[in-house]
């Protein structure tokens, strides 16, 4: 059952546990002690043995007694809880640092053999269910071996069929957990598959939720989550059942084994059985003699459920080892998979290499055969500058990628060459092909932090002088001067502040920091506007003259001046030579250049009527202000609302958690009234016990007969088992249908506040807000409600009970719980404030370093930081650490606080036995029976003891959720007009970011009914974000968007959808299919629809090349498709939308001359059939000759 190599992580974890289970030994040690002391102090009061003189003289160090006990409980206690923490922790610490250093020697490869979001899970919430595995079962585990051994020996003396009997039953509820687990691993397995599945769902419509939107698909998005919420619900349920019959099946054996083993005690002293106790002190001798006696009945009773105890606990974290069990299995399994394979040999440190292939191969694992590349042989000389070109999804990618050393397993050769000498990649060492290779990419990943500290990753010793240099090398300097941080502005999750060229200067600026011979640009220049590009080709060609140099480019102009030109077709090297040469040779090249005259003829349409744009009202700009002015107002009550969560009193906090029951509030009822039988039933059993010693012997309690006791103490064994599977059924059958109900709650709030509200905010911890932070509203809904109420009619039902056997005990029982129910609970939760928030943060700022971490895997392993990235998650781990330490020091403090209570209440109800008997003469059988009540009666009130520890990561969380759900989006979309497209209009707009400086200021602009309008400008100018405010992703501060002559705020947000779409710079595409993906933009779509749609996007024919066609899966992020093709399939989705308004923002940036020139045809005709308007941002100006009319923005 347990992975010795969670052992094996941490060396001395094992001497912890171990270290616990002697301190859970040790507190038993303590409730012996408790309990005999009791006996000792009122047997004689019985009048069978010892004598009260004795005992009253003695008073004094009967106190002494119970203060050492009270002290050894509580050091056991607090040194238990330290140990487990202690343990769990490392434990933790360990795993974390194993499965990211697996990460990092897996590389970008992981993707292929697991999700993102499986990596993130379980890096956070997978490891800390094995949390609970390492500090609290496996401790029980051994506990409840050594618990009944000890009691056994305890037992024995005074009467071995007792002892015996409780012994044989003890081995059956070791049996039923070991069935259980046998029979349930695989349902576990299931039940984390599904938690995950659910966690992947999540993040995959989270980080696309501007794709669902703009497709007015988010609804169906939602309808997803919910079944797969309903799901992970049925199934849990599942395991739920599971659980509660194992539960019940320990309920049945152990308190039917209690009831035996006081049964057969009972029938011992009626029958004369025997006694072998030898009395070690004056005090023990009321067990000593022949025969049992009623002092030893006394003790077996209120030792008979504690024999159990040990082991009814080990059962109830049974469902917590299975989930850690299945948790570990997981990250095993991750960390067994293969990784990639690396030679030993090092390069000279001031090499000057070269490239060298032969026959070189390669092909994708998924792509059954498919060979990515075929047969490439070419040589690159060193310090040159070598153009790799060829239409999308030919291989250059791929090449680029194994030069880099990012891919593994290729045929033939590929080798870096140093003069004379010769190097095969596959032979060199990690180290020495980072040291050798840098490559930028379009999609180089920004890290969530500080300008600085992106760029220092690639040269940690770097000064300003050198960082500057690089950022106006890649011609972003001005840019970042512009910035009150300068170097230290900061970079939001996924560069949300930044532009698409923006993120693509930087990446280059960081490249160029790196000082490595060879250096690769893959498509390094795709998001940069036309100069900013040509002054970085410059940069490139000053670069070739000390490095070598590989320029894969889908921009021909880029490649002109290139030493040497590589033109790939199909994965095949077609042609090389100089841009003069392969123009003579007019074969690919050739075609592929003649393709930008292609390109510029592109634009005059058959049918050509050129730009209609609509007639202008007059009475628009009041109507604007009007509209403009009402959205106002609703979102700033909208934020007032947001901030009140902020300060919420927990009692509101309660209030508004227990609002969400609603009607499933007959559940809770159900639920109480069974947990209140059930714990009722468990108390009594020794009540009933006590009474039936006390019939035996002509003492009769409320005139039961023994008879009438033993049959009630065999009910109240059967029925606590059958009312805890109840009670807990319907607890969690209430708890996680409202668990499902606030996933749905939480993603309907995501959608209301995308996509502009979304960016920046952190992707990890928004999955750890639907999975951990929603799951642990389940203590709340399922461990709270029913305890509290079940704690208060307990205490009730005891405290009448009482005052039919003794009312001076019935007082001291309402002091009791009154301490341990309400004022320990209000004093341990005031010591809390503050942790549970802390706990909360730090563990989403984890699930944030990892997903970050994940998406940026390749560079942190190209600029060799893996070391300082697992630095800053040991770092976070250890805040998390600190955090779950000072509230185990609490929750030590208070448990035993606790103790010190029992201890001491024990001992009043036993001293006050002493002085009623002494003072009043009253009925001794009926105290006896009232100090058993009152000693067995803590159960249900410790449980809400213990909910401060519970619930402060619990209220912390629902905080969080009803932050989110408060907070007011960037727009308010209660518009009601449906009119039909005529045009749209931003009048005198001006807009800003955050209250920075103004992106746009007081622009006008006219958006045809028909026709094409394009926009050109440098990076960073406003046009994407003209595109967004046309989308309502944000309202301006001042003017006003207008549809139709109806300002945006006005229109229905769905009507709107459906006459207008947009294709943001990066596309976006689901872990699905080729044919899922583009549904999203037409439900109803046939085959015919999507091939259609395929052609005119220029990508038929590379799906029908592929095995599954359209059902072939694009992975996650669209990960095994190239960046073309990505955004070739992106169009095709374009194209199956039946707009009105199309919006494309870069749409061939990642393209070849001749696929630009198929597509910028395709929307030609889209335009000419359909009669549509086409907004077109580019900074291509081959782009730009299809628009009718180009705005300079």
């Amino acid at each position: 059952m347990v992975d010795k190599r969670l052992f094996t992580l941490v060396p001395d974890v094992r001497m912890l546990v171990i270290a616990k289970i002697v301190w859970l030994w040790v507190g038993l040690l303590a409730d012996i002690a408790l309990a005999a002391s009791l006996v000792m102090i009122v047997a004689p009061l019985i009048g069978y043995h010892g004598s009260i003189a004795v005992v009253v003289s003695d008073i004094w160090v009967w106190c002494a007694v119970f203060i050492v006990v009270a002290i050894v409980r509580v050091v056991a206690h607090r040194f238990a809880t330290a140990l487990g923490t202690k343990a769990a922790e490392r434990v933790k610490l360990g795993l974390r640092s194993a499965l990211y250093r697996k990460m990092l020697r897996l590389g970008p490869s992981y993707a292929q053999h697991t999700r993102t979001s499986d990596v993130v899970q379980l890096t956070g919430e997978g490891v800390d269910q094995i949390q609970s595995f390492f500090e609290s079962f496996l401790p029980q585990l051994g506990y409840a071996i050594l618990a009944p051994l000890t009691l056994f020996a305890v037992i024995a003396p005074i009467n071995m069929p007792t002892a015996v009997t409780l012994l044989v039953c003890a081995p059956l509820i070791v049996i039923i957990v070991g069935l259980i687990a046998m029979r349930t691993a695989k349902t576990f397995r299931k039940y984390w598959g599904k938690y995950t599945d659910m966690g992947a769902v999540f993040l995959d419509d989270l980080q696309g939720l501007e794709t669902l939107k703009t497709f007015d698909a988010d609804e169906r998005a939602a309808k997803k989550m919910s079944r797969e919420a309903e799901g992970f619900r049925v199934m849990t349920m599942r395991v739920l059942q599971i659980q509660l019959r194992s539960l019940t099946a320990m309920d049945v054996v152990a308190y039917g084994g209690a009831a035996a083993g006081i049964f057969v005690a009972v029938w011992q002293v009626m029958h004369a059985g025997h006694s072998a106790f030898g009395a070690m002190s004056g005090a023990c001798s009321v067990f000593d003699g022949p025969m049992l006696g009623v002092a030893g009945v006394l003790f077996v009773i209120l030792m008979s459920v504690d024999f159990f105890l040990p082991l009814r606990q080990l059962g109830s974290y049974f469902h917590v080892a299975m989930n850690g069990m299945a948790s570990s299995k997981r990250i095993f399994a991750l960390l067994d998979l293969p990784e990639p394979t690396y030679g030993t040999k090092t390069l000279p440190a001031h090499g000057t290499f070269g490239v060298r292939t032969e026959s070189l191969g390669f092909a994708y694992a998924q792509t059954e055969g498919a060979h990515a590349l075929d047969d490439v042989t070419i040589d690159v000389a060193a310090r040159s500058l070598t153009a790799i070109v060829g239409e999308s999804g030919s291989g250059k990618s791929t090449f680029a990628a194994l030069v880099a050393g990012e891919l593994e397993g290729y045929t033939g050769s590929l080798a870096l060459t140093n003069g004379d000498e010769t190097y095969e990649l596959k032979d060199c060492s990690e180290n020495a092909l980072i040291n050798a290779v840098s490559i930028v990419g379009a999609r180089s990943h920004l890290f969530t932090g500080t300008l600085r500290d992106n760029l220092l990753m690639a040269r940690p010793d770097a000064d300003d002088g050198e960082l500057r240099c690089a950022l106006a090398d890649a011609h972003i300097l001005d840019f970042v001067d512009a910035q009150s941080a300068g170097l230290d502005m900061r970079i939001e999750q996924d560069a949300a502040n930044l532009s698409g060229g923006q993120r693509q200067r930087i990446a280059v600026a960081r490249a160029l920091l790196r000082d490595t011979p060879v250096m690769v640009f893959d498509e390094a220049t795709s998001s940069v506007d036309a100069e900013s590009e040509r002054l970085i080709i410059e940069t490139v060609h000053k670069l070739a003259a000390r490095k070598t140099v590989l320029l894969i480019t889908h921009r021909l102009a880029d490649a002109v001046d290139a030493d040497n030109i590589v033109v790939f077709d199909h994965g095949m090297r077609v042609e090389t030579g100089t841009h003069d040469a392969l123009i003579a040779a007019d074969g690919t090249y050739a075609t592929m250049f003649r393709a930008q005259t292609n390109v510029e003829h592109v634009g005059k349409r058959g049918a050509h009527t050129g730009i209609r744009y609509a007639s202008q009202d007059a009475d628009v700009r009041m109507r604007a202000d009007v509209s403009r002015t009402g959205a106002s107002e609703t979102t700033a009550d909208a934020d007032a609302r947001a901030t009140a969560h902020e300060d919420m009193p927990t009692s509101q906090l309660i209030g508004r958690l227990l609002g969400q029951v609603g009607a499933l509030r007959p559940l809770m009822i159900v639920a109480c009234v069974f947990g209140t039988i059930g714990h009722v039933a468990a108390t009594f059993l020794p009540v009933f016990g006590t009474i039936a010693l006390f019939a035996a012997f002509g003492r009769p309690v409320w005139g039961m007969s023994a008879g009438w006791a033993l049959a009630l103490m065999v009910v109240c064994a059967l029925i606590r088992g059958a009312m805890r599977y109840c009670e807990q059924y319907m607890n969690h059958n209430l708890a996680f249908r409202l668990l499902a109900l606030f996933r749905g709650k939480m993603f309907a709030a995501l959608r209301r506040l995308a996509p502009a509200k979304l960016a920046g905010k952190g992707k990890g911890d928004l999955v750890s807000m639907v999975t951990t932070d929603v799951e642990l509203l389940e203590i709340f809904f399922a461990h709270t409600i029913s305890p509290t109420v079940i704690a208060i009619s307990t205490t009730l039902i005891y405290t009448v009970a009482l005052l039919f056997l003794s009312p001076w005990f019935a007082l001291l029982l309402v002091i009791a719980h009154l301490l341990i129910g309400v004022v320990v609970p209000k004093l341990f939760a005031g010591t809390l404030r503050g942790i549970g928030t802390r706990l909360r943060e730090e563990s989403a700022k984890l699930d944030d370093i990892v997903l970050d971490d994940m998406r940026g895997l390749e560079q942190i392993i190209r600029f060799d930081q893996g070391e300082t990235r697992l630095a800053r998650i040991d770092a976070s781990s250890r805040a998390l650490w600190k955090q779950r330490v000072a509230l185990s020091a609490r929750n030590a403090t208070y448990g035993g606080v606790d103790h010190v209570i029992i201890v001491f209440v024990s001992a009043a109800a036993a001293f006050l036995a002493l002085a009623l008997a002494l003072t009043t003469g009253a009925d001794i059988a009926a105290d006896v029976t009232a100090l058993v009540l009152v000693v067995s009666s803590f159960g249900p009130t410790l449980a809400l003891s213990a909910l401060p520890a519970s619930l402060t990561q619990t209220f912390a969380s629902a905080r969080r959720l009803f932050a989110l759900m408060d907070e007011a989006p960037a727009v308010v979309e209660r518009g009601t007009l449906a009119p039909q497209y005529d045009g749209m209009r931003m009048d005198g707009v001006t807009f800003a970011y955050r209250d920075g400086a103004p992106v746009l200021d007081n622009v006008t602009l006219d958006v045809p009914v028909s026709g094409i309008l394009g926009l050109r400008g440098p990076s960073g100018r406003g046009k994407s974000t003209m595109l967004k405010l046309l989308m309502r992703y944000w309202d301006p501060q001042s003017g006003a968007v207008t549809l139709s002559g109806d300002t945006l705020p006005t229109v229905d947000a769905h009507t709107r959808r459906k006459l207008q779409t947009m294709m943001s710079q990066e596309t976006y595409l689901f872990d699905g299919t080729i044919a899922d993906n583009l549904r999203i933009a037409a439900p109803d779509a046939t085959e015919d629809d999507i091939r259609e749609a395929l052609r005119k996007a220029s990508v038929l024919g590379l799906v029908d090349t592929l095995p599954q066609g359209v059902d072939t899966p694009v992975g996650e992020l669209g990960g095994r498709l190239s960046e073309g093709e990505r955004q070739r399939i992106g169009l095709a989705r374009m194209f199956l939308r039946d707009a009105r308004l199309y919006l494309f923002d870069e749409p061939t940036s990642r393209l070849d001359s001749l696929n630009e020139a198929y597509i910028l045809q395709s929307i030609n005709e889209l335009v000419e059939e359909s009669g549509a308007a086409v907004v077109l941002v580019s900074h291509r100006e081959s782009t730009m000759k299809i628009a009718d009319e180009v705005r300079v923005v």
